[in-house]
């Protein structure tokens, strides 16, 4: 009798609209998203990287996070040569609710935080219609 193997690909799901702004791309790389009055919140640890290292852009209603950085370090001794390179990338990319105004996107980074504000259209009103359970 052969024993199958049972593997669980579930991740908890969000509702509202911040399940909205996950999207693809995911890493695995945690972020925090807070859905104000104003705007929707979302912060990013990102330790050891500086601003340059990281871009931001919005792509078919997508605002994607992406970082490519290669190192490389060389000593050197009267005897030997010690090499190291490497290379690390990521991107994580969350799904603009249609109240996002893609115009007023800030952004900055401080003690390896990213912290993003994508705005509100002004005078948007959700389509959330509650539905009573009889």
């Amino acid at each position: 009798m052969e024993i199958a193997k049972w593997t669980s690909d579930i991740k908890p799901k969000i509702s509202g609209f911040l399940g909205k702004m996950f999207g693809k791309g995911d890493d695995g790389l945690p972020a925090n998203v807070l859905d104000s009055n104003k705007a929707f919140n979302i912060e990013v640890a990102l330790p050891g990287l500086d601003k340059k290292d990281v871009k931001i852009e919005v792509i078919n209603n997508y605002l994607v996070i992406s970082s490519q950085k290669d190192y490389s370090n060389e000593e050197k001794n009267a005897n030997w040569i010690r090499r190291e390179y490497g290379y690390s990338s990521f991107t994580r990319s969350f799904r603009l609710p249609e109240s996002a105004d893609q115009d007023r996107i800030d952004a900055n980074m401080k003690n390896g935080i990213l912290s993003i504000s994508v705005g509100k259209k002004k005078g948007y009103e959700s389509n959330i219609r509650r539905i009573a359970i009889a």
